[in-house]
């Protein structure tokens, strides 16, 4: 067994993020992590490399502001870029190298009470952009406890798994177990032939792009490829970019629930005009998306009140 730390960019609060994964279901490789005195505990499996096993890993999230950390502990020892990728890949995604602390350096009075609800909260996320598009493609049209349903069968007919002790770990399936050859499995997963064939297809697509460039180059290189993905339309590009791979330097329009967001915080709820939302946005540059992020999160912490 090897042990390790991880220091996430300041401010982290783990309680933001417990919260946060708690509520969020949509990833079935992922299980509900279990709170502790000053944090919480996750027992997931993780893999290291495209092709290789799955191992397990325990990771324990602690403290808040400059102290916070997480404790991993893991079967095999790892590199430094395999630490970093686990971090990003165990705890949907948990993006240990995000700052929002620029957020705090904007002028803007109404946004003062979001910062003061949520400082220190890193947006989970899904463990790859590969799930996340699966996500995307299987609730199109579709309503969202069976689109979760499907992404547990997905992970149960095509995944892998891992047993430790009387645990039964799984992974979400890569793209290589996605192929024509897994059709009869797709479809008892979706029960939708044309789902079938736009996974197929993404499949395919996330197989032969490098994983790297996704995360580093240009975003609207990124959101052009991923518009080339079968059945992907202008809101998965966004949500993908958004959601599987941390990338906040844009809002994502095609959220409907973003301007509702933005008007319950800047608005008293009156629908505000699309022209007004986007020079708010603007204000926050390359984080404008982890400004909505932070106003859609605390609207729901409104509603859940």
């Amino acid at each position: 067994m090897t042990t390790f730390t991880l220091t996430p960019a300041a401010p982290f609060d783990v309680r933001h993020t417990l919260a946060a994964l708690t509520d969020f279901a949509s990833s079935p490789s992922t299980r509900l992590p279990m709170p502790t005195s000053d944090g919480f505990r996750l027992r997931q499996a993780w893999r290291s490399a495209s092709g290789q096993p799955p191992c397990p890993a325990v990771i324990e999230a602690h403290g808040a502001g400059a102290g916070a950390y997480l404790k991993v502990t893991t079967e095999t020892d790892l590199s430094a870029p395999q630490r970093a990728g686990l971090a990003r890949a165990v705890t949907l995604g948990l993006d240990l190298e995000l700052d929002p602390a620029p957020l705090e350096g904007v002028d803007d009075p109404a946004f003062q009470p979001v910062l003061a609800a949520l400082r220190g909260y890193h947006p989970p996320r899904f463990t790859s952009p590969f799930e996340a598009v699966c996500w995307a493609l299987v609730r199109q049209r579709t309503p969202r406890a069976f689109a979760v349903s499907t992404m547990v069968r997905l992970v149960e007919l095509l995944g892998e798994h891992v047993i430790t002790g009387s645990e039964r770990l799984s992974v979400f399936p890569e793209p290589a177990a996605l192929t024509d050859r897994s059709r009869p499995a797709l479809l008892a997963a979706t029960n939708n032939t044309r789902k079938v064939d736009r996974l197929v297809g993404a499949a395919r697509a996330f197989a032969t792009v490098d994983p790297e460039w996704l995360q580093r180059a240009a975003y609207q290189e990124v959101h052009a490829w991923l518009l080339t993905v079968p059945g992907a339309g202008p809101w998965t590009a966004e949500f993908v970019l958004w959601r599987g791979l941390g990338r906040f330097e844009r809002v994502p329009w095609t959220d409907t629930a973003a301007l509702e967001a933005i008007s319950r915080v800047y608005t008293a709820g009156f629908t505000i005009a699309r022209g007004s939302a986007r020079e708010l946005a603007e204000r926050y540059g390359w984080l404008q998306g982890l400004w909505l992020h932070y106003l859609k999160r605390y609207v729901f912490t409104l509603e859940l009140a």
